[in-house]
């Protein structure tokens, strides 16, 4: 087909020539027989005749392009004139295609990551149909009272929504987090998964099948225990069973729970949450055996008001309901279970409180992403980082084609001499910008699918990986074709311009030179200017998220990290409870210590940087409220020797100790933050303070002050927090199931992680480490966004300062280039090479201030952008401004002294024979 298709194109090309050049003829024969009949002769009448005429080369130009089928012919032509100019100037074509594939490549990269986590649809039937009745943003599990929006439900709320929305055609629920556990398959050993329950509508509501087998539905729902299904995901079969078919009925046994695998999901279904891949989803009954002594199933007002709230719910509309008619039924549907489930004695209080909740609608079509607000504000930075990058890197290509288009001086003059418009040389420039853009874009694709995975393993937490496709979808190519055209406008119209309209005479002269190189290079000056700018600002952004990553990996804890491991274990699941719980875990404490390289060891509910969390309501002996804040305190479960262990200081008192058992005397400790707020001025060793628990009110003696130490947040202010000694555990609240185990090593904790875990299961085999983890690992983990943010934007601002230094360079090497006989005559007067020098680099010293100058008004009005990301400094940082400002002054000045000492080194009599 393409022989055929060239074969027309020459016949129609031919053909459209043919029929130009006879109606010219026609003309010019029409006119000549007019001027006969006046009286000349034939040959003078055809002379005036085509006098009269003009161009005809000119008019047979302009018909032409009147005509679709030859504007097209001509766009082509253009194309391939440009290639093969491309090819004459390899160097000059590898350099902009190189600048344009990394700038293009860039943006496309961090957009392909954008859009696989936050833009694009579900692969599930009708994801436009999808709704969340509860927040696809947040996960977690909540056990105790709550106000304000519900961003999580309990099992028994779903249960009602389920019952009682008629706006919905089906409702199902899904963990709001991604669970990592440890199963034995076929028998065999030990085995990490990561898997979420569901309820049993979970498939059919988000429209999915099965690759083989089968998947449970709403029929499989027996009860509690009563549906020991399995499905796992198309690439667990894959990798785990090999892709094999007689994976149907392997057995998979996870805690007290032996699963059946009754189904493998269709290829490419990696659940309703982006960015995550799990490998098997259970039936939402099954939570108590799987997760043995945590009942989240049921709720009972007349034991406690306690809700566990641990799910999300998503559903899907019937027939012309709409997100606004499911919010207004919603919300009234849950209010209605919210004044039931609450007793009538409530006090007013309480009860206001408790009433305060609510739901929120959400479109579900995007699925949920647990941090997407912040991950979609930092992909957001990236990019505009990454437009900065392609601007620069398109403002050194327009220099280039400024430069080549003074080159092509005398090409241009022949051609506007023998009659070519100066449209139709514009038209052409433009077309080689184009084609020069469609090259890097090209480029840049390929450039995209490697910095795309990059990008996703600098955003990875090895505790949850991102599992993301980063395939160039159409939203992709339609972002990068996008982008590639902006850019060949950007870069190519002022440049076609002055190229189309050099003037005739001078630029046919081969030796041709203009007088005033200020006029000559404004443009190019201009977009040097540019390029300073935008490369200081991109600096002065990798400065502030450089030193913010610093301030956060520097921020003092309150302890020493080094030397610290941290080790989750769950009791509960291997049949524990309540006092055997603190039999257990004292137990284990006691094995560990007499390891070899131990110093110390203890344990506490939420541990260190965990992101667990606890709040109660409490009264301070003494204090009278005067706002909210003055009403709640953190807290937490602590075993003797947590704080010297730990490594916090105290400040007064005692440290709590095996004496503070479950008979004792009820105490506490406090920290440096709820002394300051609560006992300003006033000692409280041996003062009281009462806490809530559940339903349960308990007064507690303070012995001891410790000072403040980050537990939760390395950014967030210390908040006020009390510790309570884990074996008095009071009425009305659960001891806990798992604890965090604190072991403060003598050499490497990471050294001794094998040995930790021989000796837990020496205590007993089957139970399960949730992690074991150095605090320094800990910490690395809670920079993983601040880190990824710094590196990128110091790479990106590295590649600024190279493309700003290369197109300084390129501009004043060309200056160099055409001022020879200017400079040569200089020193042939008697200037010396030092003012040559001074002279070059007083140009370039005035094109970087004036950079400089745009580039500081720009980061003090941009950097507010950013300054909910930097911590531990303003976004005014006097010493992040100074520094780029001289790092940009020294790269800029060096790229400008090369070209200058090469000036400084031209012999007067060549520059001038040359001239």
């Amino acid at each position: 087909m393409a022989w055929l298709s060239k074969l027309w194109n020459t016949l129609r090309s031919r053909s459209l020539q043919d029929d130009l050049d006879e109606e010219l003829r026609l003309h010019l024969d029409l006119r000549t027989q007019e001027l006969e009949r006046s009286g000349m002769s034939a040959q003078d009448a055809r002379a005036a005749a085509m006098r009269q005429f003009g161009n005809a080369a000119l008019h047979t130009e302009r018909m032409r392009i009147m005509d679709v089928a030859g504007w097209l012919e001509t766009f082509f032509n253009d194309l391939r004139y440009g290639l093969r100019q491309f090819r004459r100037n390899p160097v000059f074509t590898a350099m902009a295609v190189l600048s344009l594939a990394l700038g293009v490549g860039a943006n496309a990269a961090i957009f392909s990551v954008m859009n696989d986590m936050l833009l694009k649809a579900l692969p599930v039937r009708d994801p436009q149909q999808l709704v969340s009745l509860t927040n696809p943003d947040e996960a977690g599990l909540w056990i105790g009272t709550a106000d304000g929006e519900r961003s999580i439900i309990s099992y028994p709320e779903f249960l009602e929504l389920r019952g009682r929305l008629t706006t919905l055609s089906s409702l199902c629920a899904a963990q709001s987090w991604l669970a990592k556990w440890q199963v034995r398959i076929s028998g065999g050993q030990m085995e990490p998964v990561r898997g979420r329950l569901v309820s049993e509508e979970y498939f059919s509501v988000l429209g999915i099948e099965p690759a083989i087998g089968r998947v449970f539905s709403g029929e499989d729902a027996v009860g509690p225990g009563k549906d020991p299904y399995a499905v796992i995901s198309y690439d667990f079969w894959q990798r785990r069973f090999g892709g094999r078919t007689d994976v149907l009925g392997t057995p998979i046994k996870l805690n007290s729970a032996t699963l059946t695998v009754m189904g493998v999901a269709e290829r490419g279904f990696k659940g309703e949450t982006g960015g995550q891949n799990p490998d098997l989803w259970i039936p939402v009954l099954m939570q108590p055996f799987v997760d043995p002594g945590k009942d989240w199933l049921h709720e009972d007002p007349s034991h406690s008001l306690a809700k566990t709230i641990w799910l999300h719910a998503y559903g899907r509309m019937k027939p012309g309901s709409t997100l606004e008619k499911v919010k207004a039924e919603a919300s009234v549907v849950f209010k209605g279970m919210m004044e039931a489930f609450y007793p009538p004695t409530l006090s007013p209080e309480r009860k206001k409180e408790a009433l305060s909740q609510y739901l929120v609608v959400h479109d579900a079509r995007t699925g949920s992403f647990n941090g997407r607000a912040e991950f979609a504000t930092q992909l957001k930075i990236l990019l505009a980082v990454a437009g900065l990058v392609l601007l620069i890197a398109a403002a050194n290509v327009a220099n280039l084609l400024l430069a080549r288009a003074t080159a092509r001086r005398r090409e241009v003059g022949i051609r506007l001499a023998i009659g070519a418009s100066r449209g139709r040389l514009f038209r052409q420039f433009l077309t080689e910008s184009l084609l020069l853009s469609l090259l890097g874009g090209a480029a840049g694709l390929a450039v995209a699918l490697g910095g795309a995975r990059l990008l996703v393993r600098l955003l990875s937490d090895p505790e949850q990986p991102l599992s993301l496709a980063l395939k160039l979808d159409w939203n992709v190519l339609g972002f990068t074709m996008v982008v590639t055209l902006l850019t060949s406008i950007i870069f190519g119209v002022a440049p076609s311009f002055r190229a189309s309209h050099n003037v005739i005479n001078p630029g046919m002269h081969e030796g041709y030179t203009e007088t005033n190189p200020s006029r000559r290079f404004s443009l190019a000056k201009g977009l040097v200017v540019g390029q300073v700018a935008l490369s200081l600002l991109l600096v002065i952004g990798s400065a502030l998220f450089l030193r913010t990553l610093w301030a956060l990996q520097t921020v003092p804890l309150g302890y020493p990290k080094e030397h610290l491991l941290q080790v989750g274990v769950d009791g509960e699941t291997v049949g524990y409870k309540d006092q055997e719980l603190a039999a257990f875990y004292r137990q284990i404490a006691a094995r560990l210590q007499v390891l070899p390289g131990i110093r110390g060891v203890t344990y506490s509910e939420l541990g260190l940087m965990t992101g667990g969390e606890s709040n109660v309501h409490v009264e301070v002996e003494g204090f009278t409220p005067q706002v909210d804040e003055d009403h709640e305190s953190r807290y937490d479960l602590i075993a003797p020797g947590y704080f010297a262990v730990v490594g916090i200081p105290f400040l007064l008192g005692r440290d709590v100790a095996p004496q503070d058992a479950a008979t004792s005397h009820r105490v506490c400790v406090i920290n440096e933050e709820l002394a300051r707020r609560f006992f300003a001025g006033r000692s409280p060793i041996g003062r009281h303070l009462t806490a809530t628990f559940g339903e349960e009110r308990r007064s507690l003696e303070i012995v001891g002050v410790v000072k403040n130490a980050r537990t939760r947040s390395l950014r967030a202010k210390i908040p006020q927090r009390f510790y309570v000694p884990v074996d008095q555990v009071v009425e009305g609240r659960k001891f806990a199931g798992s604890f965090i185990f604190e072991v403060r090593t003598a050499s490497d904790p990471g050294s001794i992680v094998s040995a930790v875990r021989k000796a837990i299961a020496d205590v007993n085999p089957d139970t399960p480490i949730d992690f074991a983890t150095t605090m320094e690992e800990v910490i690395e983990s809670r920079t993983v966004f601040p880190r990824m943010i710094a590196r990128l934007c110091a790479m990106f601002g590295g590649l600024a300062l190279l493309l700003a230094a290369t197109g300084l360079y390129g501009l004043l090497s060309y200056a160099v280039t055409r001022r020879t006989s200017e400079i040569g005559i200089r020193m042939a007067l008697g200037a010396s090479r030092v003012s040559v020098v001074r002279m070059i680099l007083r140009e370039t010293s005035t094109l970087l201030a004036l950079g400089l100058a745009v580039g500081l008004i720009s980061a003090l009005l941009s950097t507010r952008l950013v300054a909910s990301e930097l911590y531990g400094l303003s976004r005014f940082d006097p010493a992040s401004f100074v520094f780029s400002a001289a790092l940009l002054s020294v790269v800029a000045l060096a790229a400008g002294y090369i070209p200058a000492a090469r000036a400084a080194r031209v012999d007067p009599v060549r520059a001038l024979r040359h001239e």
